[in-house]
C-alpha cells in the first residue's frame, strides 16, 4: 500500500472515530439542553396566559366596580326605582358591556333583580339561579352584613363556563354602608378565549374539566394538574404531542378553589428542532472540516509545486466558467504560490463588490423607472424601442377632483397644502395597485388613473368603478382623521383611448381620445361628493353595481349626454 494510500486510510479511520465520540456527547448535551430551554419558554408563555387571565379578571373586577360604586345603584336598591333599569339595563348596555348576567342582591342575600342576556342573539333570557345559594354561602351574608365578601373568578354552569365579578354596593364615594351586591356574569366562551389567544399572540384552548368527552392528551394530564393545585405547586404540566408541536397545560380554578377550566397552550417547537439543526450543522462542519484537512494533508505530502498550481489555475477556470465571483480559490502556506492565491482572491472580491454595486444601481434606476411609467412600458424603452405608442379598443378612465382645494390653498402654507395633498393621494396610489389599476397622472388637486391598459383585463370597468368608491370611503377616512369637510367628484367614461410615451426629458405615459375627454368632463360637470359616469360605463356596471340616473346634461364639447351616479355594489 502507497504511502499516499496509508495516509488517507488513518486520516479517514481517525477522523470517523472523532466525529462518533462528538455526536454521542454532543447529542447528550446539546439536544437536552434545548429541550431543557424549550420547557422553560413553554412554562413563561403558559405564566403569561395565566397573567393575561388575571388581568382580564381585573378588568371585569374594574368595570362592575364603575356600578357598583355609584349612586344610582346604591338608591336603587334601597328603592327599587325602576326607571335605573329602563335607563341603564338595555340591551344595548348589555352589548356594551359586553356581559351575559347581572345580578342586584341585598344586604340580606336577598335578589333584587336580575337579568341574562344572550349577546350574539340580543336578547335577554332568564337568569340560571342554581349557583345563588352556594354563592350567598361564600359571601357570608348573614354573618357579616355589612362586610359584604370581594370576589371574582369561575362558576361552571350547564350552559358553559362562568365569570362572575361580585362588589359590595357601596356609594359614588366608595362609603358604606353596605347595601347589597352586584354581581356581574360573562361566559367564558371560545369568543373569549379567542380574545385571551389574540392579546397573548398563543394558541389557547379551553375545556371543561367536568366534560366527558375530554381529549385524550387533556384527560391525561387532569389528574396531574389537579394534584399540583391541592400541593399548591405551579399548576403547570409541559409534554410534547409531535416532532412539530409542544403543549402546555394549567389549571383555572372557581371561586371555590376547585378545578374549573384546564387551559392548553400550542407551541411550535421551534427551540428543539434548532437543537437538532445546530447539532446537525456540527456534524456537517466536521465533516467539511475533515475533509478539508484530509485534503490539506495530502497536499502538504506530495508538495508538489506544479500540483498546486495545476489546482490553483483549474479553480480559476471555474470561477471564470461558472460566473460566480463569490467563489475564492484555497489559500494555504506562506509562500508565492500562497500569495498569488490571496491575489487572485482579492481581485475576486473587488470584482463582486463591484458587481453587487452595480446591481444595486441598476435596480435603483429600474425602480425610478417603473414609478414612472408601467413595467410593459419600461421594458419596451428598455430595448430601445424609440416610439412607444398604442390603441386599445376599450379601457375606462377616471378623473378625481377634490372640491374647494383650490380655495384653501389661498388661506393655507405651501408646506401643510403640499402634505395633506400627498396623504390624500398616496391613499389613492394604495388603492390603484391594489385595484391593478394604471396611475397616469396629478395635475394641482386633480387625479387621473385608467383600468385596462396597457395589459388588457376584461373587468377594467368594475376595478375602476370600484376604486372610486374606495377613493370616496377613503376621502372619508381622511376627514374623520384630519377633522376636515373635503368632498370629491369623479367622472368615469369607458371607451378606446391611445396611449403613449411623450418627450426624451421627463417623458411621462399619456392617454388621448375622446374617452379622455368625456371623463374628464363627467368629473367637471358631476356633483361634489358623487360619481358621475357615462351610458357606456353604465352598460357594463349595471349588473353588479348601484347606479342612479341623473338625466340629460349639457357636457361642453359634446352637447347633450345621459349620465348616471355610481352608488356602490349590489
Amino acid at each position: 500500500m502507497k504511502l499516499y494510500q496509508k495516509t488517507l486510510l488513518t486520516i479517514g479511520i481517525t477522523l470517523s472515530g472523532l466525529i462518533g465520540v462528538l455526536y454521542a456527547t454532543t447529542s447528550s448535551i446539546l439536544v437536552n439542553g434545548f429541550t431543557q430551554l424549550e420547557k422553560r419558554e413553554v412554562r413563561q408563555n403558559v405564566q403569561r396566559v395565566q397573567n393575561a387571565y388575571s388581568n382580564y379578571l381585573n378588568e371585569f373586577n374594574a368595570l362592575n366596580y364603575q356600578w357598583a360604586a355609584w349612586d344610582e345603584t346604591y338608591g336603587f336598591i334601597q328603592n327599587g326605582n325602576p326607571d335605573y333599569i329602563k335607563r341603564n339595563l338595555r340591551p344595548a348596555d348589555f352589548q356594551t358591556l359586553n356581559i351575559n348576567l347581572i345580578l342586584y342582591l341585598n344586604a340580606s342575600g336577598k335578589l333584587v333583580y336580575g337579568r341574562g342576556f344572550n349577546l350574539k342573539q340580543r336578547q335577554f333570557k332568564p337568569v340560571p339561579t342554581g349557583f345563588l345559594p352556594s354563592l350567598r354561602s361564600k359571601m357570608n351574608l348573614r354573618q357579616q352584613p355589612n362586610n359584604m365578601s370581594r370576589f371574582s373568578g369561575i362558576v361552571l354552569l350547564p350552559e358553559g363556563a362562568l365569570v362572575l365579578s361580585a362588589l359590595p354596593i357601596l356609594t359614588g364615594q366608595g362609603k358604606g354602608p353596605v347595601r347589597g351586591t352586584l354581581i356581574m356574569g360573562r361566559y367564558l366562551n371560545s369568543d373569549e378565549i379567542k380574545r385571551l389567544s389574540q392579546l397573548t399572540r398563543l394558541n389557547i384552548t379551553a375545556y371543561k374539566v367536568t366534560d366527558p368527552k375530554l381529549p385524550s392528551d387533556v384527560s391525561a394530564v387532569k389528574a396531574a394538574l389537579s394534584s399540583q393545585v391541592q400541593s399548591s405547586e405551579t399548576s403547570i404540566v409541559v409534554q410534547p404531542s409531535s416532532t412539530d408541536t409542544i403543549r402546555g397545560y394549567t389549571l383555572l380554578q372557581d371561586i371555590y378553589n376547585q378545578p374549573a377550566l384546564l387551559l392548553r397552550v400550542d407551541l411550535p417547537r421551534d427551540i428543539y428542532k434548532q437543537g437538532r439543526v445546530s447539532l446537525n450543522y456540527f456534524i456537517v462542519s466536521l465533516l467539511v472540516v475533515g475533509f478539508v484537512f484530509t485534503v490539506a494533508t495530502l497536499l502538504l505530502l506530495r508538495r508538489l509545486v506544479l500540483s498546486r498550481l495545476a489546482r490553483l489555475s483549474n479553480e480559476v477556470k471555474s470561477i471564470g466558467t461558472t460566473g460566480d465571483f463569490s467563489m475564492r480559490v484555497a489559500v494555504s502556506g506562506a509562500d508565492e504560490l500562497s500569495s498569488l492565491g490571496s491575489t487572485i482572491n482579492w481581485m475576486l472580491e473587488a470584482l463582486e463588490s463591484f458587481l453587487k454595486e452595480l446591481s444595486a444601481e441598476r435596480e435603483k434606476a429600474d425602480q425610478l423607472l417603473l414609478n414612472v411609467l408601467p413595467h410593459p412600458i419600461a421594458d419596451r424603452l428598455k430595448n430601445k424601442q424609440s416610439t412607444i405608442a398604442d390603441s386599445f379598443a376599450e379601457a375606462t378612465v377616471l378623473f378625481a377632483d377634490i372640491v374647494g382645494f383650490t380655495a384653501m390653498a389661498s388661506h393655507t402654507s405651501p408646506v401643510e397644502l403640499v402634505s395633506l395633498l400627498n396623504q390624500i393621494f398616496s391613499a389613492f396610489d394604495r388603492l390603484a395597485e391594489q385595484h391593478g389599476l394604471e396611475k397616469i397622472k396629478t395635475i394641482g388637486d386633480a387625479y387621473m388613473v385608467v383600468g385596462g391598459i396597457p395589459v388588457h383585463r376584461e373587468d377594467h370597468v368594475e376595478s375602476v368603478a370600484q376604486m372610486a368608491l374606495d377613493m370616496q370611503e377613503a376621502i372619508s377616512l381622511f376627514n374623520q382623521e384630519k377633522n376636515s369637510e373635503f368632498t370629491m367628484r369623479i367622472g368615469i367614461s369607458t371607451g378606446p383611448v391611445v396611449a403613449g410615451v411623450i418627450g426624451i426629458k421627463k417623458f411621462i405615459y399619456d392617454l388621448w381620445g375622446d374617452t379622455v375627454n368625456i371623463a374628464s368632463r363627467m368629473e367637471s360637470h358631476g356633483l361634489p361628493g358623487c360619481i358621475q359616469v357615462t351610458a357606456a360605463t353604465y352598460e357594463r356596471l349595471k349588473d353588479k353595481f348601484k347606479l342612479e340616473k341623473r338625466g340629460v346634461i349639457q357636457v361642453k364639447g359634446k352637447g347633450e349626454m345621459t349620465t348616471y351616479l355610481l352608488l356602490g355594489r349590489k
